[in-house]
Order: C-alpha cells, then sequence, then structure tokens
C-alpha cells in the first residue's frame, strides 16, 4: 500500500528558483526512505510539499489515499507527522507540553489557546515519552535538555498526533555523529514496530546505507537515483552529488560505497 504518492509534482519559486522539477514517486507503509543529496538540491521542498508546507507549481500529491487540497491538508498534515533539524521544541515549557502539542489538532481551538488538554491526551503523551526513553524528564523545560534529548521530544511529539507517516528534515544535521546514530535507530525502530512510513533527508552517506530500505538522490531538483542502499555505488553517488561546474562536495566519501 502507498501512503504517499506524487504524480509529476513541481516546484518553482515566485524568484525564479525551480526547487523541484516534474517529480513522480511512491512510498510504501512501513517503509524507511532517506532523501540525499548536496544542499539546495530540493531535499526539505519534497518534504514540505508531502506536508502541505509548501504548494506545488504542478502535479498531484496524494497523501493515504485522498488527492491533497486546501480543505484536508489539516487533517492529512495531522497524520503526517513533521520532524525538523532545529528541533521546533517551546523552550519554555517543559517537555510533556511540548510533546502535547502534537494533540493540538485533535482539541477545540479554544482548548488549543489555553494549552488544555483530554486526559486521553495526557496519556498519549505519556505513552509517546516512554518510547523515547525520557520519561524522567517529563518536567524538564525544553531548552535545559541536550540537543539529542530534545530531537528525541521532538519525535515524542511527532508519535502524539498517532501519524501513519513521519517526514523527517535533517533530524541529525545539528547532532554528533554517536546521538545521530542513535536517533536513526529510534525512528528506525518506530517504523518497524509501529509500521508508520519514515522519509527522512540526510546529508550523511554512511547513515542511509545503514538504515535505509530505499535511497533516492536528488541534484538540482530531479530525481537520479532511487534504488536500495547495495544499488548505490560510487558511480550513483557521483552523480547525486556532482555539482554544475563538474566538481564533488569534499565532505563526500565516494569511496565508501562499491
Amino acid at each position: 500500500m502507498h501512503v504517499i504518492e506524487l504524480e509529476r509534482v513541481s516546484k518553482t519559486y515566485n524568484n525564479g528558483l525551480r526547487a523541484l522539477k516534474p517529480t513522480t514517486l511512491s512510498i510504501s507503509a512501513g517503509s524507511f526512505t532517506v532523501i540525499l543529496g548536496p544542499s539546495g538540491a530540493g531535499k526539505s521542498t519534497l518534504l514540505r510539499i508531502i506536508n502541505g508546507l509548501e504548494s506545488t507549481t504542478s502535479g498531484e500529491v496524494t497523501v493515504l489515499a485522498q488527492k491533497l487540497t486546501p480543505q484536508n491538508i489539516s487533517r492529512l498534515r495531522a497524520k503526517a507527522a513533521m520532524v525538523f533539524q532545529q528541533f521546533n521544541l517551546v523552550g519554555r515549557l517543559n517537555v510533556m507540553t511540548n510533546i502535547l502539542i502534537g494533540r493540538l489538532h485533535y482539541n477545540p481551538w479554544w482548548m488549543s489557546l489555553l494549552y488544555l488538554f483530554k486526559q486521553q491526551d495526557k496519556t498519549i503523551a505519556h505513552w509517546a515519552l516512554a518510547r523515547v526513553n525520557l520519561t524522567t524528564k517529563a518536567w524538564e523545560r525544553a531548552d535545559c535538555l541536550s540537543g539529542g534529548q530534545q530531537q528525541r521530544v521532538g519525535i515524542a511529539r511527532a508519535l502524539a498526533q498517532q501519524p501513519k507517516i513521519i517526514l523527517a528534515d535533517e533530524p541529525v544535521a545539528s547532532l554528533d555523529p554517536v546521538t545521530s546514530e542513535e536517533i536513526l535507530t529510534l525512528l528506525h525502530k518506530i517504523c518497524r514496530e509501529d509500521g508508520i512510513a519514515v522519509v527522512a533527508s540526510l546529508h550523511q552517506v554512511d547513515l542511509a546505507m545503514n538504515f535505509a530500505d530505499r535511497i533516492i538522490g536528488l541534484n538540482s531538483g530531479k530525481v537520479v537515483f532511487d534504488g536500495s542502499p547495495k544499488e548505490l555505488g560510487s558511480d550513483r553517488l557521483r552523480k547525486i552529488y556532482l555539482r554544475e561546474d563538474g566538481s564533488i562536495d569534499e565532505n563526500i566519501q565516494l569511496g565508501m560505497v562499491n
């Protein structure tokens, strides 16, 4: 079953930047997909289009068998949770309240304004906090946590939405290598145990090779690779990271894959 379908979706910004060329993709339920590509390749734009945070210039987006429209965007967005590079937590609020923010969609607007939550919401939030192993941090301010802990809170907030899809935009870009491995291990476990489709954009080729079921390579807004990690050899990796001037990002180790 496909939980995400893009049919010739493109995005051109008002300044003329063509961030995403006509793209057709399908994402299966319970899969772990990694999007690789250099900065400016269109990775974030692709994720934001799926979540409805960016409009399309052309094409059609289908999420959970429903075409994404202005009328249903809020409801579908609740089922396609985002995990962000900079965590997007409210630092002055405690961890539990930050997780409960993931339940705002399910409450009347006046309750949301007052940060009022039902007992069911609190039960779900406690469950989500346990899933990311931060129960002891429930009542600490979010800005007092380490980067890795803050990203775990971000994942718990996503889980509190009870999503079918998690879209993770550079979720480990601000973290050290050890913590990055821990965060992706957690996301991979959630994907496997909960059957949630995870689509994560990454810069780290080694992490993509270790965790992905499928890798989609973007370059200049165009899909230049779509396959399993085993299919991603040095030549195909070079195609993903090749600049217009013919050079390769010096941070990409082409020899790490065969």
